[in-house]
């Protein structure tokens, strides 16, 4: 499968400054500008908009509830990830939601499966494991200003939210296992943490039991339990019989409730044939001796007979409908007993379900007392050892298999090879990037930061992170996403080191990976190559009034589907109602 994952084009809008941005990126783009004009707004919301909680996301002016669309290509595909303050959401091409979301901890479940991110991680002082989320599949591939350049990697907020989360992360990014390794480690761990509270409480019961023992007194009162047993049971005999007659009394009230529905219709078409005849018999009474036929035109005799006849059909009518009333009065009557016999036998299966559960309740309290008895006390150890024996065999049983998989993981060869491919990469960079031998990181793993002060430590940190990116590359099995770093100039860079720094990202990052690079000087002669260069010039010019109505026909109907699929807390918004 191709890894590769590229940024197309990146869309801004604010509905309350109306303003709105379009960026579309190459293979190498360079954002380039002073300070205040917006580059660090492009580059965090590429991450934003994929569900990263980026630092200083809303400073200043900035509208909070402005909305990002982020189109990639990943896996020959076309999507596009959209957010707007808490509600996120995934588009295919044809711009259908694929899934959608108004908490990271569910965004991250469902987009680490999506881009088939498989690392879990540990929650603090607990042996709960979660889906690591996006921010932790990115981090390589960002360099913030605000947080990226220290000794720590400080890029996103609430990365402390798992323990010990950057040696798992690092070698699962640099492929030092594959992701299988991990899942599979983590089922291992779970176990082993499973097993270690179950025997805890294993060894908590038999102290709690040996208590007991040492108290108990000479002698006990005993409990007839097989009588209480007898007495639930002639209870359960006889919850069983009101049971079945509720059963046959339901049948018999819808038996009843059929026949009145049945009579009740038959009485509707009874009286609209009596007043249709009640209306013919009124006018032959006032009609002439003869009557033509309005459709086919023939004459009929208005005779005394026909209006006899009339006469006896409408007398019939009028006895049969009397009749059917009488037999739908009957009938309700007989459903309202029947109703009333249902409520009794409810009645009475309900009084049956509280002896018996004070029954249950009092053999209980009685088991409680009994089991203070030597006999009784060896039966109740018995059973509890039995159970935790049950479930620490079935525990041990998944560590073992969890064992053997990981040794299929596990080749010696391969560690190796990969720890070498990163070492020879982190110092072929280190060197490229004119980080001084005595300041360079001896024993470097994947994930080092320099502690080192001055201009050197910049350019180390951008090394780490350029032989991370090499080895997954090489070795590693997750997406390639596009390597976005905002701004090289740090540390008072000079510009023989900033050339330098730009030179090595392009041409290093640039081989297996998009760059998206943010820069607020260029030395001269800076080799640029196959860099293309966006000029942000004014400050707050990130986003303006021109591309407004463009981007809000754009991102409309995308927006409202993720309204609808994700109830916002509070209405309103950017393009709300626009």
């Amino acid at each position: 499968m191709n890894r590769r994952v590229n940024f197309k084009t990146l869309w801004l809008v604010s509905g309350r400054d109306g303003k709105a941005r379009e960026q579309r990126f190459s293979s190498k783009t360079l954002l380039f500008g002073p300070n205040g004009v917006g580059k660090s707004r492009i580059t965090k919301n590429l991450l934003w908009s994929l569900g990263c909680p980026t630092l200083k996301q809303s400073p200043g002016h900035w509208d909070p509830d402005t909305a990002a669309a982020l189109e990639f290509e990943f896996a020959g595909k076309t999507y596009m990830s959209l957010r707007q303050g808490k509600r996120l959401g995934m588009f295919d091409e044809a711009g259908d939601l694929l899934f959608s979301a108004d908490k990271l901890t569910v965004w991250d479940r469902l987009a680490s499966e999506f881009f088939g991110y498989k690392l879990e991680l540990r929650r603090p002082q607990s042996n709960v494991y979660a889906p690591a989320g996006v921010s932790y599949m990115l981090l390589p591939y960002y360099m913030d200003q605000d947080g990226s350049w220290g000794a720590d990697w400080d890029t996103f907020e609430n990365l402390g939210q798992f323990s010990k989360w950057k040696d798992e992360t690092f070698q699962a990014f640099i492929g030092l296992h594959p992701n299988a390794y991990f899942v599979v480690k983590h089922q291992k761990d779970d176990a082993v943490a499973r097993i270690r509270e179950k025997e805890q409480e294993l060894d908590a019961q038999r102290k709690a039991f040996k208590r007991v023992e040492d108290v108990l007194p000479k002698k006990l009162p005993s409990l007839n339990v097989n009588a209480f047993r007898s007495e639930l049971a002639e209870l359960g005999k006889r919850a069983l019989k009101l049971q079945q007659e509720q059963v046959r009394v339901r049948t018999q009230l819808l038996n009843l409730v059929n026949s009145r529905q049945k009579l009740h219709s038959e009485l509707n078409v009874a009286q609209r044939a009596q007043s249709e005849l009640t209306g013919d018999f009124a006018y032959l009474e006032q009609a002439n001796t003869s009557i033509e036929c309005p459709t086919c035109g023939t004459v009929h005799a208005n005779s005394f007979h026909a209006r006899l006849q009339l006469s006896s059909d409408l007398e019939s009518l009028t006895a049969l409908v009397a009749e059917m009333r009488s037999q739908l009065d009957a009938t309700e009557a007989d459903e309202a007993r029947v109703r009333g016999s249902l409520k009794q036998i409810e009645r009475s299966i309900g009084e049956l379900d509280q002896m018996q559960s004070e029954r249950r309740a009092r053999l209980k309290l009685e088991d409680v007392l009994a089991s203070q008895s030597k006999r009784t006390l060896d039966n109740a150890f018995e059973r509890v050892t039995n159970d935790l024996g049950v479930v620490l065999k079935r525990l041990n049983e998944s560590k073992d298999r969890a064992e053997v998989e990981l040794k299929k993981y596990t080749d010696a060869d391969r560690l190796k090879s990969v720890r070498k491919y990163f070492n020879d990469q982190f110092a072929s960079l280190s060197n490229l990037l004119g980080v001084p031998a005595s300041e360079q990181i001896s024993e470097p793993k994947p994930g080092s930061r320099a502690q080192s002060g001055g201009s050197s430590a910049p350019r180390s940190l951008l090394a780490m992170h350029l032989a991370m990116l090499a080895t997954n590359a090489e070795w590693g099995d997750t997406p390639l996403f596009p390597f976005v770093a905002d701004t090289l100039a740090q540390s008072g860079q000079d510009d023989t080191n900033l050339r330098r720094m730009i030179d090595v990202l392009g041409r290093a990052a640039g081989f297996k990976h998009q760059v998206i690079l943010a820069v607020e000087r260029l030395p001269e002669n800076v080799p640029l190559g196959e860099f293309e260069v966006v000029t942000l010039a004014a400050e707050g010019s990130v986003m303006s009034e021109d591309s407004f109505k463009a981007v809000t026909e754009r991102l409309q109907v995308p927006l409202a589907k993720l309204r609808e699929a994700v109830k916002p807390r509070v209405e309103g918004g950017p393009l709300a109602e626009s």
